[in-house]
């Protein structure tokens, strides 16, 4: 068993917040990929929190750094939720 990185966006428009937008990806994700614990989606990670946009690439990488396995955060832009983080598979 290990994990894998995820990236999720979902709309600001579509959603009055981000936890309204995780439920939904999550729900999403069990719909498609089933409630398999170990399937790599947002299914199988708890959300933690909000972190600041990360400015580049090498901010990205060190954000994914700090969350553990099974966990994301989010950030948001202008237009989107953006969910990252490691999931089980």
């Amino acid at each position: 068993m290990g994990a894998t990185t995820i990236h999720y966006e979902a709309s600001k428009k579509n959603y009055k917040s981000a936890r309204e937008a995780y439920q939904s990806l999550r729900e999403e994700a069990q719909h498609e990929y089933g409630h398999d614990s170990y399937n790599g989606t947002i299914s199988t990670c708890s959300l933690e929190g909000k972190i600041s946009e990360p400015k580049d690439e090498e901010a990205y990488d060190e954000a994914l750094d700090k969350v553990d396995k099974r966990e994301c955060v989010y950030y948001e832009t202008d237009k989107y939720y953006v969910f990252i983080g490691w999931a089980a598979c």
